[in-house]
């Protein structure tokens, strides 16, 4: 049964609130602190040689650091995705949408999307919806999804923690793979399968080696948590708010899911997010081999700010210069020279 709008819309709101709640965020590290890059005292070139560029498809991107996706379907949800994709145009970033589940379940919320194509025709965007919702719905509502959005890829997220622990959620993933497989086949675009901040095991990742995917986001552990984010949501006095909280820091962490990524030989390129907060985290992560990182809460506090548009733009120049020192001070022209110039750091 489809959920009713002003439920839906007012999950939305709540996620909001919350993830920009110092509480929503794990206290597990995300291991940013155990990799050191390795510093170069002579580097062979200008801080002006620096070259951020990044292809994704025909795409030419300014930087390989994107606006993850976060929120959609709700009051606030057109205006801040208005604001990101304009922005994102601007910048030359990637940028994922929120989830267009709503959208699956009424047709004129395609309204939105076409609303910020028209002030942002020339943005790279990623569609996105969840697992379960992927399953349940099978791959041609998905499609029409991609087609309304003109999207240039799609993210299907994975949050088994966060819909088991949600009171209203759908903890349905029997068949993900085979419904995953299908819609690659029957995709244009490129289909991108993230987490959404718990991780991903050896075995799992191992998984997608034959499911055609272009990409994996391991989106780990370390950032916003939505198991905390949906306990959180719950009464105190609801024992199921107790039982939340005994999942507070479940997952594993990004650094730790990039390292069982570098065990194995990828079919698809290598994605990271989860608790990415500056230039230097994009570099360690890039370095440990992610073609594109994403972040997501200080985009929200950004576009949340009284002056969004500015602290967008604040935001940007400061993740972009760091990640520019960090590449000047291990004497890499580019993102991708920064492979293997990283140690474990003695702790």
């Amino acid at each position: 049964m489809a959920e009713q709008d002003p439920q839906f819309e007012q999950r939305k709101r709540d996620h909001i609130r919350i993830a920009l709640d110092s509480k929503a965020q794990s206290e597990a590290p995300a291991g940013f602190e155990s990799i050191e890059l390795l510093h170069e005292a002579l580097p062979d070139l200008d801080f002006s040689d620096i070259d951020l560029r990044t292809k994704f498809q025909n795409h030419v991107l300014s930087v390989p650091f994107f606006i993850s996706s976060m929120t959609a379907g709700h009051e606030h949800g057109e205006e801040m995705n208005r604001r990101l994709a304009v922005f994102s145009q601007e910048r030359g970033l990637l940028m994922g949408v929120g989830s267009q589940r709503k959208e699956l379940q009424n047709g004129t919320a395609a309204q939105e999307w076409k609303k910020i194509r028209s002030e942002a025709p020339r943005a790279v965007l990623l569609g996105n919806l969840g697992m379960a919702q992927l399953i349940e719905s099978g791959t041609e509502p998905v499609l029409r999804l991609i087609e309304n959005l003109q999207a240039a890829g799609i993210f299907i997220h994975l949050n088994p923690l966060q819909e088991v622990l949600q009171l209203e959620g759908t903890p349905r993933f029997k068949g993900g793979l085979r419904a995953l497989e299908a819609l690659v086949k029957a995709s244009p675009v490129p289909v991108i399968v993230k987490e959404t901040g718990s991780g991903f095991s050896r075995p799992t990742l191992e998984r997608f080696q034959n499911a055609g995917v272009a990409a994996v986001d391991v989106s780990g552990r370390g950032g916003t948590h939505w198991g905390r984010v949906e306990t959180l949501r719950i009464n105190e006095t609801d024992w199921r708010s107790q039982s939340g909280s005994v999942f507070a820091d479940w997952g594993v962490s990004t650094v730790q899911s990039m390292m069982n990524a570098k065990e194995l030989s990828l079919r698809y390129q290598l994605w990271a997010s989860g608790g990415v907060r500056n230039g230097l985290d994009v570099a360690k992560l890039t370095a440990l081999g992610a073609e594109m990182v994403g972040l997501a809460q200080p985009w929200l506090q950004a576009v949340m700010s009284p002056e969004p548009m500015t602290a967008l733009a604040t935001l940007a120049d400061r993740i972009e210069y760091e990640l520019k020192v960090a590449l000047f001070c291990t004497g890499s022209r580019t993102p991708s020279e920064l492979r293997e110039k990283w140690t474990w750091r003695k702790l």
